[in-house]
């Protein structure tokens, strides 16, 4: 593997996951608004991690990554800023919105790696898995606590113990993207991970809809259904397709106050950029 390769396989990663990751414990502290002070502290450190490592990531290099993943929304669509918006208003936690603007701006315009510049640029990326890896590594730790928490009994959550597994599936998945990536090894998108974290992604938005929506729950459950049957590649990329057109009409309702959900308009946001991650396996593999 070159270090050009490398650059870009970091880039690809880093910049996709710390925003997921950010996110997701915006999910899980407004799950837990109003409990213990000392873990939504916690969450909101980890948030502030992720936040910090995207700034670091979008720093250089992502004139490498592929045209075809910043064209499919990937990294962000053009309902993040509206949802971060809405997200924070319903539930009052924090989000760094001027990170949004400056990803938008960097991946639309990515300034080339000078001449001279590959070996620093290399050198940060190598740092960028390193500290990825650490926060990754504590953010995991404590979700597994605090599912422990939550199973036993001891301490109450409006997410569901399943998102919490599915958070902590993803977490494996980047860790292990990342020791495959240094070994020069190739990771596999639509193994059964993969549509183990899409079966889980549909039955929450089914879990978080309204009786009232009875079209839309009967949707998100077809979808969970198709991935739990998911067998291969090509059907794996076919299901994500038509369920990322689903997820975006279900944002652009949210959006436009026509929906009855329980979940917030980020974390629907961030579905849909994993699905559009998926689909865009059609294009290449990694």
């Amino acid at each position: 593997m070159t270090r050009e390769q490398y650059i870009k396989g970091t880039m690809e990663l880093n910049v996709f996951f710390a925003r997921i990751f950010k996110e997701h414990c915006v999910t899980i502290a407004a799950g837990q608004k109003n409990g213990d002070m000392r873990v939504l502290q916690s969450i909101d450190r980890y948030k502030v991690h992720f936040e910090m490592l995207l700034s670091y990531a979008l720093e250089n290099g992502l004139n490498l990554i592929a045209p075809e993943l910043i064209n499919l929304n990937c990294f962000i669509t053009p309902y993040t800023y509206n949802c971060e918006q809405s997200t924070q208003a319903a539930c009052g936690i924090s989000i760094n919105h001027r990170i949004s603007g400056l990803e938008m701006e960097k991946l639309n315009k990515p300034d080339p790696i000078a001449a001279g510049r590959l070996p620093y640029t290399y050198e940060r990326a190598l740092r960028l898995n390193s500290d990825g890896e650490e926060i990754a590594r504590g953010l995991k730790e404590l979700l597994i606590n605090i599912l422990k928490e939550v199973k036993s009994g001891r301490m109450y959550s409006s997410v569901y113990a399943s998102v919490y597994e599915c958070y902590i599936l993803e977490l494996n998945r980047y860790q292990k993207a990342i020791e495959m990536l240094r070994s020069d090894q190739k990771f596999s998108r639509s193994d059964e991970g993969a549509v183990k974290i899409m079966q889980s992604n549909a039955e929450h938005i089914r879990g978080t809809l309204d009786p009232v929506e009875m079209d839309d729950i009967h949707k998100a459950n077809f979808f969970a259904g198709q991935f739990a049957e998911c067998i291969d590649e090509q059907k794996f990329v076919e299901i994500n397709e038509q369920f990322g057109q689903f997820v975006e009409d279900l944002i652009e309702k949210m959006l436009a106050k026509k929906l009855l959900t329980v979940m917030l308009p980020l974390t629907l946001d961030n579905i849909l950029r994993q699905a559009n991650r998926n689909i865009a396996l059609k294009f290449f593999n990694d």
